[in-house]
């Protein structure tokens, strides 16, 4: 009896594991069925709303068509720029460098952090602003809206600025003045400014972008001389400053080989001034002239087009399965 036993037990523990694998491949089966039946449901759900898809695409490829042409053309000019190499009292500095702290004077000439300086104040709100109220450049960054490229004339845009009474006519928003304020002015202009440093090779790269190429090649040269007026102007008061305060040094002392010093010191000043006053370029010098451009930097009309075909795709498909998907659940709540 109990050898029957164990037979019987053995038989249903052989049973149990036929039966188990049994389920385990019906069960795979009917899961991959499933998602068989889910993915040709998804893809009669999109064929039977094929020309619905198509239909929304195409109105997107026109819409982004259309948007495309309405842009306007926006031309690049680029220049090249080294720093100019300073000579003035660099190895003056170098031998005096102490005494001339002691004293209170800077004799070192062109120094490396001025491109680091420069960099910051070519961006800057105050130094842009200083050069749009300088040349009036105000309505060519806010009132033009578009060039003529066969008459050579920019196109000004009517509902913002009158170019022959030259006044303000867009519509203020609330607390502002017809006429763009400073802040606003500055944030166009530099959206239309790329400048960068390479350290490497030691080069300015700076680019301007606007609806006109001959403005935009215009302009840089303008912040570009701006910018070596600005570092100009600076040593050249930094220099006669000093020379005024060692010339008072000269006379309050009658150490011989003081004054020997004072001397030396003076003439490198003067060595920075005349630098000053006879270079233009003082700090950048033009490796590379910016020309006019001929052909446009944008706006990029092939790649809004796919964009916008891309996105209608996109947006009907999900429409699609979105609706497909809301019935359904409200069929299965019924």
């Amino acid at each position: 009896m109990n050898e029957l036993d164990k037979r019987l037990d053995k038989i249903e523990q052989q049973l149990s594991v036929i039966s188990g694998n049994q389920s385990s491949v019906f069960g795979s089966s009917i899961s991959s069925r499933r998602d068989e039946i889910d993915l040709r449901e998804l893809f009669t759900v999109l064929w039977k709303s094929k020309w619905w898809i198509i239909g929304v695409t195409f109105l997107f490829a026109v819409a982004g068509v259309f948007y495309a042409l309405n842009l306007p053309n926006m031309y690049k000019s680029e220049g090249v720029y080294a720093p100019a190499q300073k000579q003035g009292g660099s190895a003056l500095g170098g031998q005096l460098g102490g005494l001339a702290s002691l004293a209170g004077v800077n004799i070192s000439g062109g120094e490396s952090n001025d491109i680091d300086q420069a960099m910051a104040l070519i961006t800057s709100w105050p130094f842009l602003e200083a050069v749009i109220n300088k040349y009036d450049l105000k309505p060519l960054i806010m009132g033009v809206k578009g060039w003529n490229r066969e008459s050579g004339e920019l196109i000004w845009d009517d509902d913002i600025y009158d170019p022959v009474n030259k006044k303000w006519l867009r519509e203020p928003r609330r607390g502002m003045e017809a006429e763009p304020n400073s802040y606003e002015t500055y944030i166009r202009l530099r959206k239309m400014l790329a400048a960068s440093y390479d350290n490497k090779v030691s080069m300015l790269n700076m680019s301007v972008e606007h609806y006109s190429p001959m403005v935009a090649q215009e302009w840089i040269g303008l912040i570009v001389d701006e910018i070596n007026q600005e570092f100009r102007s600076r040593d050249m008061a930094e220099s006669r400053k000093n020379i005024d305060y060692l010339e008072g040094k000269i006379s309050e002392t009658s150490i011989a080989e003081m004054q020997t010093v004072f001397y030396n010191m003076i003439e490198s000043q003067m060595k920075t001034l005349m630098l000053a006053e006879v270079d233009d370029q003082y700090l950048f010098k033009q490796v590379v002239e910016p020309k006019v451009a001929e052909r446009k930097s944008k706006p990029k009309r092939a790649l809004i087009c796919i964009l916008f075909v891309v996105l209608g795709g996109f947006a009907s498909v999900f429409f699609i399965l979105a609706k497909s998907f809301l019935l359904r659940k409200n069929e299965e709540r019924v």
